[in-house]
């Protein structure tokens, strides 16, 4: 299936929207950031219906706070998951406003039992890994038809429509 840009997204199309979105976003990514926020903008404004999961939520919120303690802790990315284990206390220092009001922004689709049984088989049918599983099993199941991501493991599941922020071209 042919990916088109997240510009590309028809008003009023309802798109579940995947963690790096938010993160390209939250870390004003220099190669894909401006088109996430431009997307994002249209989220806030109602021009798209956007979805997550709580896979997503947990996914941005952990990755949020990882680069924030290796931005501003100078830990080496190696020791990154370890780190935060052990310094519980360094948790409270970040600051979760920004990614926080983000989430807010989007109609969360709850995960129950059907969701992960249709996800074990989504894991066996695409190859896909367990959380990208998830969000498709959601997908199917609120019959969204387009998923907003930078990941390839979704561009050849059948009767999804694959939006990607557009590359800037010159930012390295």
């Amino acid at each position: 299936m042919e990916n088109k840009k997240l510009e590309d997204i028809p008003a009023r199309m309802s798109v579940f929207v995947d963690t790096n979105i938010l993160i390209y976003h939250l870390l004003e990514d220099e190669l894909y950031g401006e088109s996430c926020k431009k997307f994002l903008k249209r989220v806030e404004e109602k021009d798209v219906k956007a979805f997550i999961s709580p896979v997503v939520i947990s996914e941005t919120l952990f990755l949020y706070l990882r680069f924030w303690v290796i931005k501003e802790k100078n830990i080496i990315p190696k020791k990154i998951l370890e780190y935060p284990k052990q310094s519980r206390d360094l948790i409270k220092e970040v600051n979760f406003q920004k990614p926080q009001k983000l989430i807010f922004l989007f109609k969360l689709l709850p995960v129950g039992s059907g969701v992960l049984k249709t996800s074990y088989k989504m894991i066996k049918i695409h190859n896909l890994l367990p959380n990208d599983a998830i969000n498709i099993a959601l997908v199917n199941r609120h019959k969204i038809p387009a998923i907003a991501t930078l990941d390839d493991d979704f561009d050849d599941i059948e009767g999804i429509e694959v939006f990607k922020p557009s590359f800037l071209r010159g930012a390295q």
